[in-house]
């Protein structure tokens, strides 16, 4: 039987680019675990857990006699193990975790100033060159298109 982990903080959920990352690692992987017709039971759970302490990044293969679906078994197997999903392919659920001694994949990071990227500034009325069309920001739209000829448009 696996020994029991210690509880440790709630994982930061995987970026994209790093889904992407552990996709492309987990290419080339044959499935280490299989889980059979009675789902994610305590043995499953244990093996896995092995496999995700010596590999950190592994594939699980789902029977198709299994009596619930890959899309059931695997909040299950990450629940169960504080794993992380990183691709749900078919039959087949790759997990990851990282290793807490010595850890071989080093996920991409995120980039800071990413994620709060500055829009560009909005026009100001009355700063710099405005057409005479532009809306002012006052509620006199009728004022300010007043010019405009609605008959070409019939």
């Amino acid at each position: 039987m696996a020994k029991k982990r210690k509880p440790s903080a709630p994982l930061a959920p995987l970026t994209g680019k790093q889904k992407s990352f552990l996709r492309s690692l987990a290419h080339k992987l044959k499935p280490v675990v299989q889980v059979g017709h009675q789902g994610a039971t305590e043995g499953v759970l244990a093996a896995v857990e092995v496999a995700l302490e010596r590999h950190e990044l592994i594939k699980v293969k789902v029977s198709g006699e299994s009596e619930t679906d890959v899309v059931e078994i695997a909040p299950a197997l990450e629940k169960g193990t504080h794993s992380q999903v990183a691709q749900i392919i078919g039959h087949t659920v790759v997990l990851y975790r990282r290793r807490e001694k010595d850890p071989k994949i080093v996920l991409p990071r995120i980039k800071p100033g990413r994620a709060a990227a500055a829009k560009p500034p909005r026009h100001v009325p009355g700063e710099g060159a405005e057409p005479a069309d532009w809306d002012d920001g006052d509620d006199d739209d009728a004022q300010d298109f007043s010019d405009d000829d609605d008959d070409d448009l019939e």
